[in-house]
């Protein structure tokens, strides 16, 4: 069941990458740090980079894997309450790697931009000797 659903993730991957000539899937993730909460500008970037880093993370897999959507409203008298809507990822990303970064300050903070990657297969350049979700699902099955 499980080599199934794999398989089956991996072919919606394809297909949603059908439209796009690269062969990688990416993602970019945002990250910031203020100042007070840092102990020095060195620790403020790199705090800012792994923010942005994580953030990409989770979105490489929400594209890859999907989301759990869950949510609820409560209506009383005909009249919505609260309404409550969360998501959950939780997968084991392999491969992904950071393609850019760039970190800036921004009056009393910093500001991270990342961009990562996944190779789908060994064809564009970038993804040479790269672990590749082509690979991964050969290794499961």
């Amino acid at each position: 069941m499980k080599t199934l659903f794999t398989f089956l993730t991996f072919i919606a991957l394809f297909l949603s990458l059908s439209t796009q000539a690269s062969s990688v899937v990416t993602a970019k993730g945002f990250g910031t740090v203020d100042m007070e909460k840092a102990v020095n500008k060195a620790q403020a970037k790199m705090m800012a980079k792994r923010a942005a880093v994580l953030d990409a993370q989770r979105q490489l897999s929400e594209t890859v894997r999907g989301v759990q959507l869950t949510g609820g409203t409560t209506v009383q008298e005909y009249e919505v309450k609260s309404d409550l809507v969360a998501t959950r990822v939780k997968d084991i990303l392999q491969g992904a790697f950071i393609i850019d970064s760039k970190i800036e300050s921004e009056s009393r903070s910093y500001a991270a931009e990342v961009t990562m990657g996944v190779c789908v297969d060994e064809e564009p350049e970038i993804c040479k000797g790269k672990m590749t979700l082509e690979s991964i699902v050969n290794i499961a099955n």
